[in-house]
């Protein structure tokens, strides 16, 4: 008997160690089946402006409404959805968040240019492009606005467009023709002949318009004396002895225009007309003068500071100096330096030695124009 007591109380002990289970009410969880947009927007599906929603209830319940595929049509600005579910262990109910859905971009997309074209069709400088628009439902977050600078071009593409605030976006451009770059002018010369000045230049832009300006050494006021395209201006409208200086500009077809670049036209021709300066001379220079009434020949005499360096009796009113002669048993250059020339005519025989004073006057033969 003992025995059997001790067995029923090692019974009753160990059914007291079971562990009871504790009440589980069901659980529901949900996904939404679409394209997800921004700030909690939906763009709808693969099916369209909708979207689908899944419910999910777990464990098995004796009742439930919740289905388990739900469309949801867009557009709109938030709904939310409901469901419950039942067991042994309780009821519980679900609500989503508000679901709000966007699939259509902006309406009425505009593009405003700041300004019209500065030149010719072609803007010069940065130019800003702005757009507006609307939206109906998830409304406008941004529309661009781009101050362009480049990439230069005609025709050049600016892009931008309208956002709303579902992530959808319809995009928008314009093409404008934009050139800030000026061009540049290298290579500029001026040659000279007894009749004319030969300016030569090259342009970065062969298109580019030309600008040549003249003004007489010492005078302030420039002249237009060519305006065209090319690489080269014949200036025959000069006056012997005139040292002249141009200035040179490019202007392409936006208007940019490049810095100016001076260079002086030296004269090939030498006169004994008085100057404010004393000339600068072309290589090889021709000496004239008026000719003067009975001369047979004149005597020219060529010094450097305060030497003869030649000596010669043309016929003719001019006498070319070449770039080297012999005198008094020396062979002499025209060397860079100063220069001054006499001028006499010659009456009868060379022998009579009679001769009449016609001027004297001053050149300089500058280190560039050594050859």
């Amino acid at each position: 008997m003992r025995h059997v007591l001790l067995a029923a109380a090692a019974l009753a002990v160990s059914l007291v160690l079971v562990p009871v289970s504790a009440a589980s009410p069901p659980t529901i969880t949900y996904t939404i089946d679409g394209i997800a947009g921004t700030n909690g927007w939906y763009r709808g599906s693969s099916h369209g402006d909708n979207v689908v929603l899944h419910w999910s209830v777990s464990p098995d319940t004796l009742s439930t409404n919740c289905l388990p595929a739900i469309t949801i049509s867009g557009p709109t600005t938030g709904v939310t959805e409901t469901c419950w579910a039942t067991n042994n262990d309780g009821t519980i109910t679900a609500v989503t968040k508000a679901i709000k859905i966007d699939a259509a971009p902006p309406t009425g997309v505009q593009l405003h240019v700041a300004r019209t074209p500065d030149h010719n069709g072609w803007y010069n400088h940065p130019v800003t492009v702005s757009w507006s628009g609307s939206d109906a439902t998830a409304g406008i977050a941004s529309c661009a606005s781009v101050n362009y600078a480049g990439p230069e071009g005609a025709g050049v593409v600016v892009s931008g467009g309208c956002t709303d605030k579902a992530g959808n976006t319809t995009p928008s451009g314009v093409a404008i023709n934009y050139d800030a770059t000026a061009p540049a002018l290298s290579g500029v010369s001026v040659g000279s002949t007894p009749d004319a000045n030969v300016v030569r230049w090259t342009s970065s832009e062969p298109t580019a318009r030309i600008v040549v300006r003249r003004a007489p050494r010492a005078d302030k006021h420039r002249t237009v004396v060519f305006n065209g395209t090319g690489s080269s201006f014949l200036d025959k409208n000069i006056e012997p002895g005139i040292e002249y200086v141009y200035t040179l500009r490019a202007v392409d077809q936006a208007a940019n225009v490049s810095a100016g670049t001076t260079v002086a036209g030296l004269p090939k021709v030498l006169t004994l007309r008085k100057m404010r300066y004393v000339p600068r001379a072309a290589p090889k220079p021709i000496l004239r003068w008026a000719q003067v009434g009975g001369a047979r020949y004149y005597n020219v005499q060529l010094f450097r500071g305060a030497k003869r360096v030649l000596a010669a009796w043309p016929v003719a009113h001019q006498f070319g100096v070449p770039n080297a002669w012999k005198w008094n048993g020396h062979s002499r250059r025209l060397s860079p330096g100063h220069y001054r020339w006499y001028v006499w005519a010659g009456f009868g025989q060379r022998s009579f030695a009679r001769y009449r004073v016609v001027g004297s006057a001053q050149f300089i033969i500058p280190r560039r124009s050594q050859h």
